[in-house]
């Protein structure tokens, strides 16, 4: 699936395909209420955001631009950084 036709799926479609053919390459925590992860799926790339509250998916949203990944680049170096 291309991630053009992923996006036009409804957001419970998007969600199983991304568990069903994605992989989570990072996730960061938000306020302690919600989980973003950024998913790898054929090849584009999703940011997941979950809800601690309710328990679900609230959105999946690509990821194109740079901005999208600087808070996974700052954890990612910031935990190597502690291994050193």
């Amino acid at each position: 699936m291309q991630l053009d036709s992923f996006n036009r799926l409804p957001l419970d479609q998007k969600t199983n395909y991304m568990w069903d053919h994605g992989v989570c390459l990072a996730q960061r925590v938000i306020e302690d209420r919600y989980i973003l992860c950024i998913f790898e799926v054929n090849g584009f790339f999703v940011e997941a955001i979950y809800s601690r509250r309710n328990n679900r998916v609230n959105a999946i949203l690509p990821i194109a631009d740079l901005p999208e990944w600087e808070a996974y680049v700052d954890q990612t170096l910031t935990q190597l950084l502690k291994l050193s």
